[in-house]
C-alpha cells in the first residue's frame, strides 16, 4: 500500500465566473500531491481579484491574478503575481505565459526552433492584430490606426475586427504574417502576459508594448520594444526598415527568444511550499486591529459593489462594446479569452 496522502480542505473565491474548479493548474498539481476535499470552512482560499468573498475566510489565503494588480500582503499569507519583488516566503514571480493553458506555449519556446527562410518572409503578409478588450488603455488602438496607414494591419480579434469575424485559432492566423502586434492591456513593470510569447511561437516579429523591463525575460534582439523609442512614429519607421530589409528582419526572428529561463512549473512548487507546511505554521499575514477593520470596510462595501455597481458596469461595458464595434462575443470562448 502507498503512503497515506494528507488531506486539504480547500475553497476557491472570486475567480471569473469563467473559472473552472475541477479543472485549472492548482487542482491539478494540488491533486498530484495531497488529498484534495472542497469545503465551506477551509483550511485554504485560492482567491483572485473579482470580488471580496475570500474574506469571509479566515484561513490561510493564497492570492492570485492575470490581471495587473499587486497583492496586498494585510490580506493574503501568500501571493504570486507579476511584480519583481522579492517579500521572504511568502510571494514568487510567476509570469502569466507560466499559467494554464499558456504554459504550453513557453515549452514550445524551450524547444530547438526552426529557422525561418528568406522565401517564407516574402510570402508573408504585413501585420496582424488580435485584441479582444476595448476597455484597455487607448495606446493598441492608436498604434494600430498608425502602423495602418504604412500598409494594412490585419485584426483577427473581437475588438477593431477587420477580417469578418474572430478568427478561431491565433496561432494559425499569426504565423502568416511577418510581424504580430502584441501590447499589453497597460504598461507596468512586471505584467508580462502570453501576448509576445503567442508571437513568439508563430515565429513572427512581436512589437512589443506593456512591461518596461521586458528585456529581462525575453532576448531583446528578437523583437521590437516600444519601450526603446521615444514615441510610436518612430517604433513605426524601424518597423518600416525592418520590413524592407530581408536581412535584419531575419537576423531578428531567427534569435532565440528566451533571455532568462523560466521553470515552467514554478506555479507547482511554490504551491508545494505553503500546503506541506504545518497549518498552525503556515500563517503570514498580521491579524492588527487595523487590518481587521480595514476588512470590516471592505465588506460594507461589498453590498454596494454587487448590488448597485456590478449590474451598472455591465451594462456600461456592453455600450462600450457596442459603441466601439466590438464583436460581442467569439464562438466557443471563454469570458476570460474575451477580455485579454
Amino acid at each position: 500500500m502507498g503512503e497515506k496522502r494528507r488531506k486539504i480542505r480547500l475553497q476557491f473565491a472570486d475567480f471569473n465566473p469563467a473559472f473552472d474548479r475541477e479543472h485549472n493548474d492548482f487542482i491539478r498539481f494540488l491533486r498530484e500531491r495531497y488529498d484534495v476535499e472542497f469545503s465551506d470552512h477551509p483550511d485554504y482560499v485560492i482567491y483572485s481579484v473579482f470580488g471580496y468573498q475570500h474574506l469571509d475566510y479566515d484561513c490561510i489565503r493564497i492570492f492570485y491574478t492575470g490581471e495587473c494588480v499587486v497583492p496586498d500582503f494585510n490580506e493574503c499569507d501568500y501571493a504570486f503575481g507579476f511584480d519583481r519583488i522579492s517579500f521572504g516566503d511568502r510571494y514568487r514571480r510567476i509570469p502569466f505565459y507560466l499559467l494554464h493553458e499558456y504554459r504550453k506555449g513557453y515549452l514550445d519556446l524551450l524547444k530547438e526552433r526552426r529557422i525561418v527562410t528568406r522565401e517564407e518572409w516574402r510570402s508573408r503578409k504585413f501585420c496582424n492584430f488580435v485584441v479582444s478588450n476595448c476597455f484597455a488603455e487607448d495606446v493598441r488602438a492608436q498604434f494600430y490606426q498608425k502602423l495602418s496607414t504604412y500598409k494594412q494591419v490585419d485584426s483577427g480579434g473581437r475588438y477593431l475586427n477587420n477580417v469578418g469575424g474572430p478568427v478561431e485559432n491565433k496561432e494559425s492566423f499569426q504565423k502568416d504574417y511577418r510581424f504580430s502586434i502584441a501590447f499589453e492591456n497597460t504598461s507596468y513593470k512586471g505584467y508580462l502576459t502570453e501576448k509576445i510569447v503567442d508571437a513568439f511561437r508563430a515565429y513572427t516579429i512581436p512589437i512589443y508594448y506593456g512591461d518596461p523591463d521586458v528585456s529581462l525575460d525575453f532576448n531583446a534582439k528578437a523583437f521590437i520594444n516600444c519601450h526603446d523609442f521615444s514615441d510610436f512614429d518612430d517604433v513605426i519607421a524601424y518597423v518600416k526598415q525592418v520590413d524592407a530589409d530581408e536581412d535584419l528582419a531575419l537576423e531578428i526572428l531567427n534569435q532565440n527568444p528566451i533571455q532568462d529561463r523560466k521553470n515552467p512549473y514554478e506555479l507547482k512548487d511554490f504551491l508545494y511550499e505553503i500546503f506541506d507546511r504545518d497549518l498552525k505554521e503556515a500563517g503570514r499575514r498580521p491579524h492588527s486591529i487595523n487590518v481587521r477593520q480595514y476588512e470590516a470596510m471592505l465588506k460594507r462595501h461589498r453590498f454596494f459593489e454587487h448590488e448597485i455597481y456590478r449590474p451598472y458596469r455591465k451594462i456600461a461595458n456592453t455600450m462600450k462594446r457596442l459603441e466601439t464595434g466590438t464583436i460581442l462575443r467569439r464562438p466557443g470562448s471563454t469570458d476570460e479569452q474575451n477580455n485579454r
